[in-house]
């Protein structure tokens, strides 16, 4: 009879539980489908969510202080990090996330994750 209520409690923590809202399962560890997006994917232009011109998007990265390839965007802030100045890097934060805006870009917090059930649809890379 222990045995066997051994052997319940120990499937049920081995199970863990499944997320519909972040498609991932969580137990003793978490997994979860589908790659999340780049910080570059969450810059997309208002009028063509999930469609925005990838090259024209690294042009205007690039104008704004990114270096190309840089998925992170930490190149477009990177005098503040070493060694860390966290006056410096806000400024240089703001005056990136300003740039983009002007170039017509809006921020996407939450894409979702590619090519899963949570992906909106609205960020591409």
């Amino acid at each position: 009879m222990k045995k066997n209520i051994f052997i319940l409690i120990t499937i049920f923590i081995i199970s863990g539980c499944y997320s519909i809202k972040e498609d991932c399962y969580h137990g003793m560890t978490t997994i979860c489908f589908g790659e999340p997006y780049s910080s570059v994917a969450k810059f997309q232009k208002p009028y063509s969510l999930g469609r925005t011109d990838s090259q024209q998007r690294w042009d205007d990265l690039v104008a704004c202080g990114a270096k190309r390839g840089d998925l992170s965007l930490h190149s477009a802030w990177r005098k503040a990090l070493e060694p860390l100045n966290k006056e410096l890097l806000e400024e240089l934060s703001s005056n990136f996330r300003k740039c983009m805006k002007s170039k017509g870009y809006v921020s996407i917090n939450d894409c979702g994750r590619k090519n899963s059930t949570t992906d909106k649809r609205i960020c591409n890379e």
